[in-house]
């Protein structure tokens, strides 16, 4: 006595198809959430903010010839300049 077959030959396929779909689709899903949350709009890119202390690069650099590495200390060793102590800033405007 032979027993017969619940599911069509085709069950087997449609799974697999589905299964990796799905998994195709979560990815792509959660690549696109990563994109969008790292982009220039959310991040604020570009955008000018007012500063708190009115500052001029101009005026300490060129006019005073002040080297960008006395205030930003840090700018050989990391991926940005970073904001100069006060106590820099202090010791020029005490």
């Amino acid at each position: 006595m032979t027993m017969a077959q619940i599911f069509h030959p085709s069950a087997n396929t449609i799974a697999r198809v589905s299964i990796f779909g799905i998994v195709i689709l979560l990815g792509a899903m959660l690549w696109l959430v990563a994109a969008i949350s790292r982009s220039s709009y959310i991040l604020q890119a570009g955008v000018v903010r007012e500063q708190p202390v009115p500052f001029s690069h101009k005026h300490h650099v060129s006019g005073l010839g002040i080297d960008c590495r006395y205030c930003h200390a840090a700018v050989e060793e990391s991926s940005f300049a970073g904001m100069p102590t006060t106590k820099t800033c202090i010791t020029c405007h005490a």
